[in-house]
């Protein structure tokens, strides 16, 4: 069956994959069918789906890559088969959705210590560092912060995120008007400052005001997020 559709993923006919497309992401909804799936070469039609220019199409790709992801075995061909660089280009579609699958993907992969390892040696955290910036829609900020988040957790991470332009850009985030954006990024400067090199940074980066200001915030989760954070610093 898998077979047959990964045929047809591969022609010509846009309209006929995009039927495709939305069958593999209905089918993908039971483990075993995906599982059997990973067993062709149907995976790879759809990392070649990122280059289409038809929107729809990337986007029914990257929504079952987030599939994918969400399984053990789905992951390590993710990592194994360097397919992470790939989803990582997705971050600078132009289509909300397709980017936000993208993260999501990841997120799932990150998920797991060695998912964590592996996305960091795929040189992923200065990406997000920049995007930190780059990206202006909220809701795909939320994602980057979270993804963050969770990196910052592994063992590499410092090696990375220390000395960059995350401290500065976290920032700015904690005066966001978003409250997830400025939770999510005091929780990454109290990871970030978890060691005694990350506090150095994070005191001269004077991420202690800002931080401080927080414990009087609206929002209780805001709060509670820049006391871990200061703590940490303590």
């Amino acid at each position: 069956m898998y077979d047959k559709l990964t045929r047809q993923l591969s022609g010509d006919d846009n309209v006929l994959r995009t039927k495709i497309l939305i069958e593999i992401n209905e089918e993908f909804h039971t483990g075993d069918k995906m599982n059997a799936a990973l067993d062709t070469e149907v995976l790879y039609e759809l990392v070649r789906c990122f280059e289409e220019n038809d929107k729809t199409i990337r986007e029914l790709a990257s929504r079952a890559i987030i599939k994918v992801a969400s399984s053990e075995k789905g992951r390590n061909i993710l990592i194994e088969d360097e397919i992470i660089p790939r989803i990582k280009e997705l971050f600078n579609d132009e289509v909300v959705q397709i980017r936000a699958n993208a993260y999501k993907a990841m997120i799932s992969v990150a998920d797991f210590t060695f998912g964590v390892d592996s996305i960091i040696n795929f040189n992923i955290i200065p990406v997000l560092v920049d995007n930190l910036v780059k990206e202006k829609d909220e809701s795909i900020l939320v994602l980057i912060l979270h993804l963050l988040k969770i990196l910052n957790e592994g063992e590499l991470a410092p090696m990375v995120v220390q000395g960059s332009n995350a401290l500065e850009r976290l920032n700015k985030h904690l005066k966001s008007t978003n409250a997830k954006i400025r939770e999510l990024s005091a929780l990454n400067l109290g990871s970030i400052s978890y060691n005694a090199i990350g506090k150095e940074q994070t005191i001269e980066a004077q991420s202690i005001p800002p931080l401080c200001d927080m414990l009087t915030d609206k929002v209780s989760e805001v709060r509670t997020a820049a006391t871990r954070a200061l703590v940490s610093l303590a």
